[in-house]
């Protein structure tokens, strides 16, 4: 009889549990996961340009964008509406022997080009390992931006700090040994 009272307890919890089936959970109410997911095709095309978007680089000499398109045959370089680089790389494979198999690969990129910078002057090049570096040079307000200068150091003689165990001037600090 000592399972008779353990029971009762299980059967009051159970009472006060909400009555809703596994299912009806399942099928009715979002999962919490889908929260941080994107809604909609434009959502996903924006994340995949922040996360998959090389690295533009601002220097001395201009405004560069680095791809590495090692594993592509044919490379095209455009300038589109005198503000957007569009860069196509496509690579295809076909395998010799019995099964004859065929691959093909296809990449399109589209940079915008800072406000300032002028299509025109876009160069781009392609190293031995397969980097292909685009390059636009900088606008004169750029330059004058980005010029350096020296910036002369003054001494002034004083600390910057004063020390912790050093008496200020005009203070009275008296010490018991």
């Amino acid at each position: 009889m000592r399972s008779l009272p353990m029971f009762l307890r299980m059967a009051e919890e159970m009472a006060r549990m909400p009555r809703v089936s596994p299912f009806q959970a399942f099928f009715h109410e979002p999962p919490v996961w889908s929260v941080a997911l994107p809604r909609n095709w434009q959502q996903i095309a924006r994340w995949q340009e922040r996360e998959f978007a090389p690295p533009a680089t601002v220097t001395k000499e201009g405004y560069q964008l680095t791809l590495d398109v090692k594993d592509y045959n044919e490379l095209k370089v455009k300038v589109l509406d005198e503000s957007v680089v569009l860069v196509e790389g496509k690579a295809e494979q076909q395998e010799e022997g019995d099964a004859g198999g065929y691959s093909s690969r296809h990449f399109m990129r589209r940079f915008v080009l800072p406000q300032g910078y002028e299509a025109d002057k876009v160069t781009s090049s392609l190293s031995s390992d397969g980097v292909l570096t685009i390059n636009v040079p900088n606008p004169p307000a750029v330059q004058e931006a980005l010029k350096e200068r020296v910036v002369p150091i003054e001494q002034t003689g004083a600390p910057a700090k004063k020390n912790a165990g050093q008496v200020e001037e005009g203070s009275t600090e008296t010490s018991k040994q």
